[in-house]
């Protein structure tokens, strides 16, 4: 094949930022739609000038100009309820209308492109996928998260064996139109993209077959992550462990606090970052094990990483965890599940530990472990994660990408 003209489309955000730059980089990006992003040049040297971080988060600097269509019209709505309602099934709702209304308008305006692949996202692209393979061209969906089954499946009991923690579960209740794209676009597609082996099982146990699957994990911005220290003391003093992402249950975070109800404050603390799912009822009963943070601008957590020892994520249900990786490459061993791409990047008490999902005892096990670490061991630990880390930063994905859109 020539030079492939690719057309990439995501109706948000997540980490398609750095696959359109890449895609740029590699000549193969013909135009990337999205939703709400800043594409004019003047305009983001502004933006960084004066350092204004929420708008920061709507543009990635070397995208810009004519290769972007960027349609906020799809996400104004989804903004202004963000605000007023937060993290609340409501505004998920309005994610769900904003996906589908994306994907009705991307498939009529993608016949009038000249392209050779399209690559969309789950969620948002299943009449697109049907109109390119009607003109025969190539088409993918990229999954960062497991298959809806999956999810249905994993979340349904997390729900039942924790009802408290009930309306902190994202990922699990759809309306059934969009439950019904979910469940189509990796059939439709003529290849998928997983981020993870526990991405690409859940598509094959619901039938998807495994000759169109191709793992593609994310990368991070790894020049926005501050170089981590050489040296850390951990000796004498509480292991500080970070939990850092939405407060849900979806991401285990009941397992990790009852884990610190039985560690003593002298031996770890843990700190929270990242907003709150749903109520948060079931989140203040633990209030007296925990620090909290709130939410904070990516750039700020960047910079915070170095103020903790480990990140521990006991996710029972991911796909990938971009945050396994970000934290890995600030130095901090990690600690988490293999329904991640923990599993892939870890090598257990080389530079993080993998537990079985819903295994506090397991937590407080490896928790201590590394609370019982000398200094040089320790950062032995840390060390290792950041090299490993190192494989997924953004030469490494780009180069992924081009060798599996060559394979195609």
């Amino acid at each position: 094949m020539e030079t492939p003209k690719i057309i990439l489309a995501h109706s948000g955000k997540q980490h398609s930022y750095l696959t359109a730059l890449s895609l740029l980089e590699l000549g193969f990006l013909e135009r990337y739609y999205t939703s709400a992003y800043i594409k004019s040049p003047w305009l983001q040297n502004f933006i960084n000038n004066h350092n204004i971080s929420y708008l920061q988060k709507r543009f990635i600097d070397g995208l810009s100009g004519s290769k972007v269509v960027s349609n906020w019209r799809f996400e104004v709505k989804e903004i202004l309820m963000r605000k007023i309602y937060g993290k609340s099934r409501r505004v998920q709702n309005a994610v769900y209308q904003r996906d589908e209304n994306f994907d009705n308008y991307l498939s009529k305006k993608i016949r009038q492109n000249d392209f050779d692949i399209f690559w969309g996202f789950q969620g948002s692209c299943l009449e697109t996928l049907k109109t390119v393979n009607q003109s025969e061209r190539c088409s993918i969906v990229e999954l960062a998260t497991a298959h809806v089954t999956e999810a249905k499946k994993i979340l349904g009991e997390e729900q039942r064996l924790h009802p408290e923690w009930a309306d902190s579960i994202d990922n699990l209740i759809f309306p059934a139109e969009y439950e019904k794209r979910l469940q189509e676009e990796p059939h439709t597609a003529k290849y998928v993209f997983a981020a993870s082996e526990f991405t690409r099982q859940s598509l094959i146990n619901d039938g998807v077959n495994p000759e169109k699957i191709k793992i593609l994990p994310l990368c991070f911005n790894n020049s926005a992550i501050p170089p981590c220290q050489e040296f850390k003391n951990i000796e004498n003093r509480p292991l500080k462990v970070l939990y850092c992402g939405t407060v849900t249950q979806r991401k285990g975070i009941k397992y990790l606090l009852e884990a610190f109800r039985k560690i003593p404050k002298s031996t770890a603390e843990l700190h929270i970052i990242g907003g709150i799912q749903g109520s948060g009822k079931a989140f203040d009963t633990y209030k007296d094990v925990y620090t909290y943070h709130g939410a904070i601008p990516q750039n700020v957590l960047f910079t915070r990483y170095q103020e903790f020892d480990i990140l521990v994520l006991p996710t029972v249900f991911e796909g990938f965890g971009l945050v396994i990786s970000e934290a890995m490459a600030a130095g901090l061993p990690v600690i988490t599940t293999q329904n991640s791409f923990g599993y892939e990047i870890i090598k257990h008490h080389q530079n993080g530990s993998i537990v079985p999902i819903r295994d506090t005892d397991a937590l407080i096990k490896e928790i201590l472990y590394y609370a019982s670490l000398n200094n040089d061991s320790f950062n032995l630990l840390r060390m290792a994660a950041k090299n490993s880390a190192d494989n997924y930063n953004r030469d490494n994905f780009r180069q992924r990408i081009k060798d599996i859109i060559c394979s195609i």
